[in-house]
C-alpha cells in the first residue's frame, strides 16, 4: 500500500516533531502493511513549508528509515491550500512547493477551514488542463462540505479525485465526519485512502481505513481505490 498524505517530515509543521518520530512513524507504517508514503507538509498563506526543504528533508528520513532497516520508501510531496486562486497561480509559477511525487501529476489541494473557496471547480480544471490531477484530501472533515454536499460534488464534476482518511472512517476525527465519510463510500465518491498521520498517535492505520471500505462498500470498492492509488505509486 502507498499513504499518499501523511505529516512524517519532522520540525516543519505539526506533524513528526523529530527524525526519531518520523522513523517511528514509517516503522507503525511499514508494519500495517504500508510500502511507501508521500511526505505532505502544509503549505498554506502563513505556513510555508517550501519544495527545497521538503526535498532536503524527505532524504533525509529516506537516510535514517535505510539506517534503521525499514525497506519503505518516502516521496516529496506538499498538502497545498487553496487559500485563493491568485495564491495558487503564484505558488505554481514560482515552483515553491511540491506536487505529489518528482513528476508532478497529482497535486493534494486542501480547503481552507474557515468557509468553501468559490473558486474551488475553476481552479481543478485549470490544473486538468496542465495535466494535473487534483486530490481534495479530508473533504469529511470540513463543514461545508457536510452541510453542502453539492459542493463537492461539483468538484468531482470539475474533475478533482478525493481522498478521505482513515481516522474519519473509524471515528478518530467527529461523529459528523464518520458519517460524511460513509456517506461518500455510499455514493462511490471515495477515490483515495490515506492516514494524514501526524504523529505515534494521530499514527498510520491505513488498512483499518481499508477494512471499513470493505465492510461498508464491498470487496470491489475497496479494490477500485487501492488500484488507483496504485496507479498514484506508479507514475511517482
Amino acid at each position: 500500500m502507498i499513504d499518499i498524505h501523511c505529516h512524517i517530515l519532522p520540525g516543519v509543521d505539526d506533524g513528526a516533531k523529530t527524525l526519531e518520530e518520523s522513523v517511528g512513524m514509517a516503522r507503525l507504517a511499514y508494519e500495517d502493511g504500508v510500502r511507501a508514503i508521500i511526505a505532505t507538509p502544509h503549505f498554506t498563506d502563513s505556513l510555508r513549508v517550501k519544495r527545497e526543504t521538503v526535498l532536503r528533508l524527505t532524504a533525509d528520513v529516506q537516510d535514517a528509515l535505510e539506517l534503521a532497516g525499514i525497506p519503505l520508501k518516502v516521496y516529496p510531496g506538499n498538502e497545498l491550500r487553496l487559500e485563493s486562486f491568485d495564491f495558487v497561480k503564484e505558488q505554481v509559477r514560482h515552483q515553491s512547493f511540491c506536487y505529489l511525487g518528482r513528476n508532478g501529476n497529482f497535486v493534494l489541494l486542501e480547503q481552507r477551514w474557515a468557509e468553501y473557496t468559490d473558486s474551488t471547480p475553476e481552479v481543478i480544471r485549470w490544473f486538468a488542463d496542465q495535466g494535473v490531477q487534483p486530490i481534495i484530501p479530508h473533504p469529511e472533515r470540513h463543514i461545508f462540505f457536510r452541510t453542502e454536499p453539492q459542493l463537492l460534488l461539483d468538484c468531482l464534476e470539475a474533475g478533482a479525485w478525493t481522498q478521505v482518511s482513515a481516522d474519519s472512517l473509524i471515528g478518530k476525527n467527529s461523529k459528523e465526519a464518520e458519517e460524511f465519510a460513509y456517506w461518500m463510500i455510499d455514493g462511490n465518491y471515495v477515490h483515495t485512502l490515506a492516514t494524514d498521520a501526524h504523529n505515534l498517535i494521530r499514527k498510520p492505520n491505513l488498512s483499518e481505513g481499508f477494512a471499513r471500505v470493505r465492510q461498508r462498500g464491498g470487496a470491489k470498492q475497496a479494490e477500485a481505490i487501492m488500484e488507483r492509488m496504485n496507479f498514484i505509486w506508479s507514475e511517482l
